[in-house]
């Protein structure tokens, strides 16, 4: 750790949100990585642990005592969720700058909170930058590169990503735990519309920070590789049950459509993309029988600017016919053979 040591009474430089639950096989070598990046600044890890019923709280107050002034560890009393735990977190933050590494991820580039830094510092109208990343296989070991990794560092206007960014087709994606951004920025967002960040409908913490950003400011990239993105093992958005993936992309899909409203891009810009959602949620429904979600889904394609597709309209057509269970479940078994759609997007 080459970073200057911080005081509570000196504003560090950057922030580094951490929040982890569960995740004692991996938040040490999160928090080594952090602590291993050299950087000329001031720099403080704020970590929101919530309430694990694993060893990871015990790990997160080890590595406090260790380095008191660095980290400042906040252990939740009862389980806070996901939301509440980030942005919580992320108040309690003092940096001029926010960084973000998940509690199963790691930075795998010691210089990049500096690279990030110096660029920021030399381009004011920049309110973010991001850069590209690894998979790491946390089963096999195994490393391979992002595969829409970009090999020149760009800067974007205000609103130049955000259409791209909504509809998914953004190259490279951004991921926030690559990214350096402006904490004034960013709490002036928060503070106008703290809905959009809390609002427990919305299954993620990252897409709309991402997208309040490219809305208000510039977004650089640069190509350097500072992220090993853990795979292989559960987390919030991986498809490890049917049920789990459609609660995630359903929430996905609410948030969306909430940003697409705020910053008036239009429906027909975003028919496509919800009609290619709707399919996917309503596979996971019929390949889960997932016989409680059917209304959900029904109610959230009445919110959507689209026409549902012949296949959405089979799948639930299908799943009215429940009651008959022998013809419930040929059709069942048929529609899964011809696997009408396995997973929304390689990048979410």
């Amino acid at each position: 750790m080459k970073s200057k040591s911080t005081d509570m009474q000196s504003q560090p430089d950057i922030s580094v949100i951490v929040i982890t639950y569960n995740q004692d096989k991996t938040i040490a070598r999160c928090l080594d990585s952090i602590l291993g990046q050299r950087f000329d600044g001031l720099m403080e890890i704020v970590i929101g642990e919530d309430c694990s019923s694993d060893a990871t709280a015990e790990i997160c107050r080890k590595y406090a005592a260790m380095h008191p002034d660095i980290i400042r560890l906040h252990c939740n009393d009862t389980n806070k969720g996901l939301l509440d735990n980030y942005f919580d977190t992320m108040l309690r933050c003092r940096g001029i700058y926010l960084a973000d590494c998940a509690g199963d991820d790691c930075w795998c580039d010691p210089l990049k909170l500096q690279k990030q830094y110096d660029f920021m510092q030399k381009h004011s109208d920049v309110g973010m930058v991001h850069t590209a990343w690894q998979y790491y296989d946390s089963i096999t070991g195994r490393i391979w590169p992002y595969e829409h990794n970009a090999a020149q560092e760009t800067i974007f206007e205000k609103g130049a990503l955000l259409r791209p960014l909504l509809v998914k087709s953004l190259r490279p994606m951004i991921h926030l735990s690559t990214a350096l951004w402006r904490r004034d920025a960013m709490m002036n967002e928060y503070d106008a519309d703290q809905l959009l960040f809390r609002n427990k409908a919305y299954t993620c913490e990252d897409f709309q920070i991402i997208a309040v950003m490219a809305a208000s400011m510039q977004i650089a990239y640069l190509p350097d590789i500072t992220l090993s993105y853990s795979v292989g093992h559960p987390s919030v958005s991986s498809e490890e049950s049917f049920g789990k993936t459609f609660d995630f992309y359903s929430g996905s899909v609410k948030l969306t459509r909430r940003i697409q409203k705020k910053y008036g891009i239009t429906d027909s810009t975003m028919s496509g993309y919800y009609r290619h959602m709707l399919d996917f949620l309503a596979a996971q429904i019929i390949r889960g029988q997932l016989y409680d979600r059917t209304e959900s889904l029904h109610m959230i394609a009445r919110e959507l600017p689209c026409r549902p597709s012949w296949k959405y309209q089979a799948i639930m057509a299908i799943m009215r016919l429940k009651p008959i269970v022998p013809i419930y479940n040929a059709a069942v078994q048929r529609i899964s053979k011809r696997k009408v759609v396995n997973s929304s997007s390689g990048d979410e």
